[in-house]
């Protein structure tokens, strides 16, 4: 989007702090409705306060849950090209100095993929509301279902997204994995030429060589856990080591326990070795989700765990 980053430099600087969405009798959200978010994202244009805001029991809207059980309201829409879930996850900067609203969103142009995208919009000293930050996430366990969970200064924004089992034994990893191979098969590239340009482009490297499709399950319905993220939305790089600097930081996984054990008895030899290590990780995670079933292990602890993942489970 156009002027992105001027505007949640905006956000982020001046005196006294606006808060995110006002409320009113101390429930109904005031918030940018959905044909108005449709607005700014389709025109890539602001939109006046007073035409965009409205609260939230002004428009259909049904119950969404945090990580954690919070409920939060969530509003669908549909035209002729897409249908579009908006999720009004709520937070605010600490240091924000006018209202902005954190929203993850979902479209479906038709077929079965359902594409994330993380926002934040903003209302500018002019009294217009425009989009301050838009973040393309993935297609449903295909790093998507992108959410925001909390927020903290200098602009820096933590959010969960799903992963498969291959994501979550290669957290750092960010390529898209199903397109790269469409390319290669386009291409004409048989099984063993693919293998080799995988291997050699990974950055960083595929751990134990164990490819998405092959080694490791990475399906878009094939959801084993999530990465939590921390995203910096004014271009700082938070995360120096990999790709000469990214302005975003993997904290840790989520582990879906029961997603996880399930996969003892797949095909794929990666995916054995993953529901094998599910003890080790049990050990040393904090439980997570709303009944506290799944697990989330802090970035360093489930590296040094899933490095000994080919080693253990004797295959």
């Amino acid at each position: 989007m156009k002027h992105a980053l001027a505007m949640i430099v905006a956000l982020l600087l001046g005196g006294g702090l606006a808060g995110p969405a006002a409320a009113h009798d101390g429930h109904e959200l005031l918030v940018p409705r959905p044909d108005c978010i449709q607005t700014i994202l389709n025109a890539d244009t602001g939109v006046p306060a007073d035409d965009c805001l409205a609260g939230t029991a002004t428009f259909d809207t049904r119950e969404g849950a945090r990580q954690y059980g919070a409920p939060y309201p969530v509003a669908e829409v549909e035209t002729e090209r897409y249908r579009m879930i908006i999720h009004y996850t709520g937070g605010a900067f600490p240091d924000a100095a006018l209202r902005h609203w954190p929203l993850s969103i979902e479209l479906n142009y038709g077929g079965s993929g359902w594409f994330s995208y993380l926002l934040v919009l903003v209302e500018t000293g002019s009294g217009m509301v425009g989009s301050g930050f838009v973040q393309p996430a993935g297609d449903r366990c295909n790093d998507g279902h992108a959410k925001w969970d909390r927020f903290s200064e200098n602009g820096n924004g933590i959010y969960m997204r799903n992963a498969t089992p291959f994501r979550l034994v290669n957290p750092l990893d960010d390529t898209d994995w199903r397109a790269a191979a469409n390319a290669m098969l386009f291409e004409g590239k048989d099984e063993e030429a693919q293998r080799a340009e995988m291997l050699a482009t990974a950055n960083p490297p595929l751990y134990s060589s164990w490819l998405p499709y092959r080694e490791l399950e990475n399906c878009a319905a094939c959801c084993a856990g999530k990465i939590v993220v921390i995203q910096n939305m004014l271009g700082t790089e938070i995360d120096t080591g990999i790709d000469g600097g990214r302005e975003y930081r993997v904290l840790g996984v989520v582990l879906d326990r029961e997603a996880v054990a399930a996969l003892a008895t797949s095909e794929k030899v990666g995916d054995r070795c993953l529901a094998a290590g599910l003890d080790k990780a049990a050990a040393a995670a904090e439980p997570s989700g709303p009944d506290g079933r799944d697990l989330f292990i802090y970035r360093d602890r489930w590296l040094q765990i899933r490095d000994g993942l080919a080693a253990g489970c004797g295959e």
